[in-house]
């Protein structure tokens, strides 16, 4: 019992440090991973559900604290706290928001891969005739040598076609090879690809050293990458996950995941 209210007390600590720093993509200090549900996943939730607006509310009370890893956001939540659920749209946000704006939901899906920190799903409508020219911006990465690859039968669609339908989002290296055998930077313009089209997670696929071209179907605004690694929890087989250099060359951080045209270059 003592442990479950020391616990309860952390809660309490945790969620006023994200009141603090509402926009960090790190674990604030001393976060309770082992009881906690996943930190980058607790941070999504708390932004889209303006959390940082709501302190000293019923609705911070019930809804802005992080959950334990035993629990679900379905079965340990209301349904307001969920952002899946029309109810968890307030007045405020609805007037805030334009006709053609994304509703962001979280995700319940957890990763035994740690290196893709934003794990988002977007209900978007499709916004693939967007008024901006698109600003290309070549990737600089080395391509990879792709001889004896593996490859998945998606991986073999035609370089020219567009791919729509997926989202885009971003994730730090932390100084690990990815999946493509090789080490980068955030700063280089790099890229995973979906699981779906990598093939065999354990191989250096056919698409590692592949330029991809990616253009945000919000902004009109594009990127050419390099594919470095493998995004097998990526949100479809037509998402793609970008490094934190390739992303903002598209969207602002703060926006966490957009839609996307992509195609083969």
């Amino acid at each position: 019992m003592l442990s479950l209210v020391k616990l309860a007390v952390f809660c309490l600590a945790a969620s006023a440090t994200l009141a603090a720093a509402a926009h960090r993509a790190d674990p604030p200090s001393g976060w309770a991973a082992g009881y906690l549900e996943p930190y980058h996943r607790y941070h999504a939730r708390y932004l889209v559900l303006a959390c940082d607006k709501k302190h000293d509310t019923p609705f911070f009370d019930q809804c802005c604290h992080p959950l334990l890893r035993s629990e679900s956001l379905r079965s340990s939540r209301l349904d307001h706290c969920n952002p899946d659920t029309p109810s968890a749209v307030t007045d405020e946000e609805s007037e805030e928001c334009e006709p053609d704006s994304e509703e962001r939901v979280i995700s319940e899906e957890t990763s035994a891969f740690p290196t893709h920190a934003i794990q988002l799903s977007v209900a978007s409508k499709d916004n693939s005739d967007a008024k901006s020219q698109p600003q290309d911006v070549e990737a600089d990465a080395n391509a990879s040598d792709d001889s004896g690859a593996a490859s998945s039968p998606l991986a073999k669609m035609a370089a020219t076609a567009d791919v729509n339908g997926g989202f885009a989002t971003y994730y730090y290296q932390n100084g690990v090879a990815g999946a493509c055998g090789k080490v980068h930077t955030d700063k280089e313009l790099i890229a995973a690809m979906s699981g779906g089209r990598y093939g065999n997670l354990g191989a250096v696929s056919k698409e590692c050293g592949k330029k991809v071209r990616i253009v945000n179907n919000k902004n009109g605004k594009s990127v050419t990458v390099t594919i470095a690694d493998a995004c097998p929890t990526c949100n479809n087989d037509n998402s793609i996950d970008l490094s934190e250099y390739a992303f903002q060359r598209i969207a602002p951080l703060s926006d966490g995941i957009v839609p996307i045209t992509w195609n083969y270059v």
